[in-house]
């Protein structure tokens, strides 16, 4: 066997799976991610620490996800004060497009562009929306792509407050 030739098959095997990122599921634990959110600010991971958090991502030219937006907001208000962060992640290519929109529905739970980083710790995404719904102990207790059965979000983080 050629050594050179098989260092470079080995070499190439290890970037392949530097790379590869299997995709987030139950069980797993959720990305500890800064998020730049749009508008400047920044949500720090540490902010997140110890509350139920569900990440939504998502883009404005989704049917599914515009249909969901006002559920999402209203179990936000219900729910923020036992411990509930809504982040929802956006797909788009213009932040200032998901500002536009942001600002034009009123939505008030935090709001970013999906970042290389995001992109790695979440997986493949094949769809959207995919939810996210991360517990108190930073594990994804659930996850679905499209829209959410009636009453499902608030069930499911319900269960978890």
């Amino acid at each position: 066997m050629n050594p050179i030739r098989n260092a470079f098959i080995v070499l190439l095997l290890g970037m392949l799976a530097l790379t590869a990122r299997a995709d987030l599921g139950q069980g797993d634990r959720a990305p500890w991610l800064d998020i730049d959110l749009i508008g400047g600010k920044t949500l720090a991971a540490s902010q997140l620490d110890g509350k139920v958090v569900v990440y939504m991502i998502w883009a404005t030219w989704c049917p599914i996800c515009l249909h969901e937006l006002p559920e999402f907001q209203k179990v936000h208000d219900r729910y923020k004060s036992r411990g509930l962060e809504i982040v929802a992640l956006s797909l788009d290519d213009s932040a200032g497009k998901v500002a536009d929109f942001w600002r034009h529905h009123g939505y008030t739970f935090p709001v970013a562009m999906r970042s290389d980083e995001a992109r790695q710790g979440f997986g493949n995404i094949k769809g959207t929306p995919t939810i996210f719904i991360v517990d108190r102990k930073g594990k994804v207790a659930y996850k679905h792509l499209g829209g959410m059965p009636d009453g499902e979000l608030e069930k499911r983080i319900e269960a978890l407050l």
